[in-house]
């Protein structure tokens, strides 16, 4: 074996032109399927943290059907609070409320809310603070909101007391209505939306009875399933970022495939080119091929030779043009990284290049350079040593 991949290097670095052009052509094809399928996976992790991100993976949204008979009050968040496999559970109430604030008013949507569920909502805080649980007079506004109202300096409206109308009716208790001056504590953007929060302290002050929703994190994504199961056999409705994240990665299970579509015209050039290296090959050494198998060489040992060739020639070429789409993807993630470092606070990656993604392209360009080598290499074994001497 030893003398065959000796042999067959010699072969290969004789026709130095002929094995580089084959060489380039693999890492044209291999490069162009791997900075596709990089660029792909990339966008899918950034959009996969951006809608769903580390921590919410685990997240449960609990909310109520249409029903007088189920109510998500204490009693039922302390039963779900017992359900194994939870790591974290917070609450929140939500009422359509109006804001009035420097003499502009606007109708609105304020939530109150705990620290667990404060923790486990996505909030982002441009100016000021979040909220604390002990806070009964404090509130955080949008950024859409006070535009709304007509306030663009966000920095001016941290500490400014607006006053807050909310309607608490229920259908079987009678509450007073929410009426009260906040003082805001914390600028958030959340969009286009007019919304609020404070503590559910506020409401809970009120007797307000019943939860608008529940948030709960499982202790691990394999007991999501399960904990859904639990809280929906309770009679609430659930839903989870991992239904998105199952959209998500259907979506770019085909995106990717598309890219890597792409990619694979030109590995088949590439392959033409390969197969057309080894035929000429194969015609300019048979007269040493005769003459090896005179002296004694094996027929297997001449089909072996050519398969060994184009092993070599497919895993340079692989191993080159993954480098080289690496290294390109490294370049362009550092360059948007900086331009993006001013109005982005975390690193992202736009190409992503996984180990598994590294093995499979080695194994499949290997697999697919020894199918198109198996016809020059039987017609190798093939040869009449007679023949080809008394040819040559």
């Amino acid at each position: 074996m030893k003398l065959l991949l000796y042999m067959s290097w010699q072969n290969i670095i004789s026709k130095k032109l002929r094995s580089w052009l084959t060489i380039m052509g693999i890492v044209v094809g291999i490069g162009s399927i791997s900075f596709l399928v990089s660029f792909g996976l990339g966008l899918q992790q950034i959009v996969t943290d951006n809608v769903v991100g580390d921590n919410s993976i685990r997240s449960i949204e609990i909310t109520t059907p249409n029903s007088k008979i189920i109510k998500l009050d204490n009693k039922s968040i302390e039963k779900i609070r017992e359900f194994p496999h939870i790591d974290k559970l917070g609450v929140a109430f939500s009422f359509p409320a109006s804001i009035n604030l420097s003499g502009g008013g606007i109708d609105s949507i304020i939530y109150g809310v705990d620290d667990d569920f404060q923790e486990m909502t996505t909030l982002n805080l441009v100016e000021g603070r979040l909220l604390k649980n002990t806070d009964t007079d404090t509130v955080i506004v949008s950024t859409a909101a006070l535009k709304a109202i007509g306030i663009s300096d966000t920095k001016k409206a941290i500490n400014q007391s607006v006053e807050i109308t909310a309607p608490l009716q229920y259908a079987d208790s009678k509450l007073e209505d929410l009426n009260q001056k906040f003082k805001i504590v914390g600028i958030i953007d959340s969009g286009q939306d007019n919304e609020m929060f404070t503590s559910s302290s506020v409401f809970e002050a009120k007797k307000v009875p019943t939860y608008k929703q529940a948030k709960v994190i499982a202790d691990d994504t394999k007991n999501i399933n399960a904990l859904r199961t639990q809280i929906e056999a309770s009679g609430f409705q659930t839903s989870s970022p991992i239904d998105t994240l199952e959209q998500i990665n259907q979506l770019f299970k085909f995106f990717n495939f598309v890219l890597a579509g792409f990619g694979a015209i030109g590995i088949f050039v590439a392959l033409l080119g390969m197969f057309n290296t080894l035929t000429i090959s194969l015609l300019e050494r048979t007269k040493e091929i005769g003459l090896m198998v005179t002296l004694g060489g094996r027929r297997r040992d001449m089909r072996r030779l050519f398969m060994i060739e184009a092993s070599i020639l497919s895993i340079i070429g692989a191993l080159m043009g993954i480098t080289l789409s690496f290294i390109g993807g490294q370049i362009v993630n550092e360059v948007a990284n900086q331009n993006a470092s001013s109005r982005v606070s975390e690193r992202f990656d736009i190409f992503s290049t996984p180990f598994w993604l590294v093995a499979i392209l080695i194994i499949f360009m290997l697999v697919v350079g020894l199918l198109v080598a198996f016809f020059p290499a039987k017609r190798a074994e093939k040869i009449n040593p007679i023949d080809a001497l008394r040819r040559e």
